[in-house]
């Protein structure tokens, strides 16, 4: 009897019947290809990490899958900060699978494949790399709300109380922005609604300015220039409240993004595009105001690999210096022609002081704090430095700061009882200088800059804040001192006895 079989049932038979196949360099192949029928294997190839994507934006998810007899499909998942799965998609076939990623915002992605054989036997990989979904700008900016999903507490308790994300304000449908700790803004000057506001300059504890819309006055800082607005009274100042004329008589576009903005490009960086199609704002930026990117750089890197190499940790004092700085390091300090340093000069009397190249900006102050409002931005005292000139202190009623910072910058208005002596912003010179010379001999002879022979802050800047002077009438309301009984009274005045 003839009996036909294939190879398989052969094997079989042969098996059966104790017969030894006869073509010994060709063996049979039982099911699933021979020997034990082994689980699969998988590798995940991508996504490989370092990029982020937009949310709802689709990523490509790759795989090297094997197995015995045959891969019969891949299952995948995803975990976020290794959070509990979300399934992706079931019995994949092939090697890759499109994903369209959930429109939200997701930080350390991984991706999970499990891979499927005929007799039902797994095997997984989870991808090495974590990765971002999140919204993000083509320069990589992700705003500082990205930054406060991670670093929540610090971002809206120590962060949103400072004064930097408020350097520059948009203004939605007609409503003003709010400010955390001191007084809002008042409505705009005379003339002009909140209707017709694009922007608030500032307003944090110190002045404020207004920007147009295009409609009011081509997005322009409202001046009153060419009757657009009144004819003054367009800055005010919290200190003391009042409104103050800020160029009647001229046309101001904006172009203080470099300062006030995050990510700020200026029409020869970007092309030539207006922010919101303003003509009078002379750039564009991401972010309003100074926010956790103008410091640390666009931070899509470090929201997808959440490595700290991946963000800009700039401690230096030239960062600061970007802003509060005007002309350079070793530039002369300017001044302006109503007897004070000029605003944002911090950075440049602190290089004309004894303490550059000995003490840094963040030595004594926590960048992300402010000083007003008892925020703790400073976060050193004299006295851990100079501890025998606090001990030798014959004014130990007055605290360091009183003399040695006198407020003899102006940023919006001098004091309204002192106007002579105090303006609102301390200076950063330190130095006294003992002599009996007057404000004059501080200032250079066409009064725009500190003069180089100075050797300090004279001494009407820090005494008349309480003296008075008996000659002129001017200072404070305190016992009158000449000059030279200051002189004298000042000279060796932190000496050991």
């Amino acid at each position: 009897m003839n009996l036909r079989f294939g190879r398989g049932k052969a094997l079989v038979l042969a098996g059966v019947l104790g017969v030894v196949g006869a073509c010994n360099d060709d063996p049979l192949v039982p099911p699933g290809g021979g020997g034990p029928d082994n689980p699969p294997e998988i590798v995940m190839t991508a996504p490989t990490g370092g990029a982020a994507v937009q949310p709802g934006d689709m990523v490509q998810i790759a795989w090297d899958a094997t197995d015995d007899i045959g891969v019969t499909g891949v299952d995948l998942y995803y975990s976020a900060d290794g959070m509990a799965e979300t399934e992706i998609a079931t019995d994949v076939q092939g090697a890759t699978y499109d994903w369209m990623t959930p429109d939200q915002t997701l930080y350390g992605v991984t991706v999970r494949g499990v891979a499927r054989d005929a007799s039902d036997q797994t095997a997984e990989d989870v991808t090495n790399d974590i990765f971002a979904v999140v919204t993000h700008s083509e320069r990589g900016y992700v705003t500082g709300a990205a930054c406060a999903d991670c670093h929540s507490d610090y971002y809206d308790d120590v962060y949103l109380s400072s004064g930097h994300p408020y350097k520059l304000n948009k203004v939605e449908n007609g409503v003003p922005p709010t400010y955390p700790n001191g007084p809002q803004v008042p409505n705009p000057p005379d003339g002009v609604t909140w209707n017709d506001v694009s922007y608030v300059i500032g307003g944090y504890g110190w002045k404020a300015r207004f920007i147009g819309t295009e409609e009011f006055n081509q997005g322009y800082i409202i001046t009153g220039f060419g009757g657009a607005g009144p004819s003054g009274d367009n800055q005010w100042n919290l200190l003391p409240s009042t409104w103050t004329d800020y160029h009647v008589d001229e046309q101001k576009p904006y172009d203080c993004g470099q300062c006030h903005t995050t990510g700020w490009q200026s029409l020869d960086e970007n092309g030539g595009v207006r922010q919101d199609g303003l003509t009078g704002f002379e750039g564009t930026y991401e972010e309003t105001g100074i926010a956790c990117e103008a410091c640390h750089g666009a931070g899509v890197g470090h929201v997808s690999s959440q490595a700290a190499s991946d963000i800009i940790s700039d401690g230096s004092d030239d960062l600061c210096g970007t802003c509060h700085n005007r002309g350079g390091a070793n530039a002369d300090i300017p001044a302006s022609t109503s007897g004070f340093i000029r605003h944002h000069e911090q950075y440049n009397e602190w290089a004309n002081s004894p303490h550059f190249g000995a003490v840094g900006c963040n030595d004594c102050h926590d960048p992300h704090l402010g000083t007003r409002y008892d925020m703790g931005g400073v976060i050193a005292d004299c006295e851990s430095c100079h501890a025998d000139q606090v001990a030798n202190n014959a004014h130990f009623a007055v605290g360091c700061v009183t003399c040695h910072m006198p407020q003899a910058s102006k940023s919006a208005v001098a004091d309204a009882d002192n106007p002579n002596f105090v303006g609102d912003v301390k200076t950063h010179i330190f130095t006294l200088n003992p002599d009996a010379q007057n404000k004059d001999y501080f200032f250079s002879e066409d009064g725009l800059s500190v003069a180089t022979a100075a050797e300090g802050v004279t001494l009407d800047f820090a005494c008349y804040q309480c003296h008075q002077d008996p000659v002129t009438g001017t200072g404070g309301g305190g016992s009158e001192r000449t000059l030279a009984e200051l002189s004298a009274l000042a000279t060796g005045i932190h000496d050991a006895p």
